[in-house]
């Protein structure tokens, strides 16, 4: 599937996103398997996981800031990705294994030591993948604070307690800062998708920054890609950010967004409710896949 709106766009004539992009279903989840493997593997294991790796190659790597979670036997961990194949994450004080299914058993000590290590070594030959479970929730803060913070806290001891003080809540605390703050709260920042709550739908924009969208417009009979002020086409409604995909895919980069949302501008829209409405050329534009909740 071609990302780009380029090519669904012609000069003179209307825009139509093709009605297959909203049936793409792929997850973001990007499931892998470490690199490390236990020496008791059968040949039967290693070909499934090996399928498993190459029909999730798609979903890409591990980018810094990334939380990863990764799946032991009968528990899960997380880290957070500092780049160059290693992780920040919780590991068991030095009087107990590092690293394997043991790990579980020595967090009942209630301590741990925030540690940095190869990726393949903490995932320990189980899958893990890319869960960023909560950017739909929460504005992210900057990479360089996420990856900052997390080496300074290299060596630290923590309590470590399964229901509250545990990997998860250690690496969601890096990624969005504490306390959170609900992105819908926020002021919008370019590439942001916009809800607006209308009578008996929502109606959907892209903010571009300086207090302006681009959005579906409707003129006479026709519908247009505009850039308008927010406050023009918000007028009394309700409005809020609302990137609730982006626990599911990762964003296009924000100079990306932009730059496709303003090629699209004065273009006609053969518009169609079930697969070319305001919050499919929204999520194209952010995600490179159209969605719509609202069909």
């Amino acid at each position: 599937m071609d990302r780009s709106l380029e090519k669904a766009i012609m000069p003179g004539e209307p825009l139509m996103l093709p009605a297959s992009f909203a049936l793409a279903s792929a997850s973001s989840s990007r499931y892998s398997s470490s690199s490390s493997s236990s020496s008791g593997s059968c040949g039967h294991e290693d070909n499934w996981k090996q399928a498993l790796i190459r029909f999730n190659m798609f979903c890409g790597e591990p980018e810094p800031g990334d939380l990863i979670e990764i799946f032991h036997v009968g528990y899960k961990d997380w880290a957070i990705y500092m780049g160059d194949g290693y992780v920040i994450h919780l590991a068991p004080p030095s009087e107990f294994p590092r690293f394997g299914s043991s790990k579980m058993f020595t967090f009942l000590s209630c301590k741990a030591v925030v540690a940095k290590d190869p990726l393949g070594d903490v995932g320990w030959g189980c899958f893990y993948r890319v869960n960023n479970h909560l950017d739909h929730q929460y504005r992210p803060q900057p990479v360089d604070k996420i990856i900052s913070s997390a080496k300074k806290m290299i060596g630290d001891k923590k309590m470590y307690k399964v229901l509250c003080e545990n990997s998860e809540k250690f690496v969601t605390d890096l990624r969005y800062g504490w306390p959170r703050c609900k992105l819908s709260c926020q002021n919008p920042q370019p590439g942001d998708l916009i809800a607006i709550s209308r009578v008996a739908y929502k109606h959907w924009a892209i903010y571009m920054g300086d207090g302006n969208v681009v959005h579906l417009n409707k003129s006479g009979i026709q519908v247009v890609v505009k850039e308008d002020p927010l406050k023009k086409v918000v007028k009394e409604d309700k409005y809020w950010v609302n990137n609730y995909l982006d626990y599911k895919y990762r964003p296009r980069p924000v100079d990306e967004i932009i730059s496709l949302a303003k090629k699209t501008i004065g273009k006609k829209v053969k518009y169609n409710l079930l697969c070319c409405n305001c919050e499919h050329f929204v999520t194209e534009l952010r995600y490179g896949r159209c969605h719509s909740k609202q069909v």
